[in-house]
């Protein structure tokens, strides 16, 4: 497997249609088709995307085999690592590319020595949270956030404790 850090709009292309591949195969079960193409323009598109690296947002790309097949975005915010992204093509589920992500983000975390890593995953997304109750994430809270447009993200707050 091979990760890169994202930096330029055609890596923002990529990355946006993947999270189209992956929020329409995973997420119908947990929120409306709506909601999902409500998240994807506001949060997921190729211009919200590039905006984010050029604002300092770090988007690591995984790569197996020369496909492109999981994505993980991460900033630092205050003393801890924000990761607001970390997904993978269905198809290479339970093969350690998400392992291998997070490596890389807890590598960076450490190397800023930052305390913790957070991140915000839906409470209905019970195999997520189970994977990053794996990586030895801990929940901390429920949190409901207006996102928008009658929407909303109804989630759990997880931290890592480095």
């Amino acid at each position: 497997m091979h990760i890169k850090i994202a930096k330029s709009k055609e890596d923002a292309t990529h990355i946006s249609e993947l999270a189209h591949h992956i929020w329409h195969e995973h997420y119908p079960s947990i929120i409306t088709e709506e909601q999902i193409n409500y998240m994807l323009s506001k949060f997921q598109s190729a211009d919200t995307i590039y905006d984010e690296i050029k604002s300092g947002t770090t988007y690591l790309m995984a790569f197996k085999n020369q496909s492109f097949v999981g994505y993980s975005a991460f900033y630092k915010k205050d003393n801890e690592l924000f990761l607001s992204k970390l997904y993978i093509d269905p198809a290479y589920h339970k093969q350690g590319i998400g392992k291998q992500l997070f490596a890389e983000v807890t590598q960076f975390a450490k190397a800023h020595d930052l305390s913790s890593i957070r991140l915000f995953v839906n409470k209905y997304n019970t195999n997520s949270i189970e994977a990053y109750k794996k990586m030895g994430f801990i929940i901390e809270k429920a949190l409901i956030t207006d996102v928008g447009s009658g929407f909303i993200m109804d989630d759990y707050t997880m931290t890592f404790a480095l």
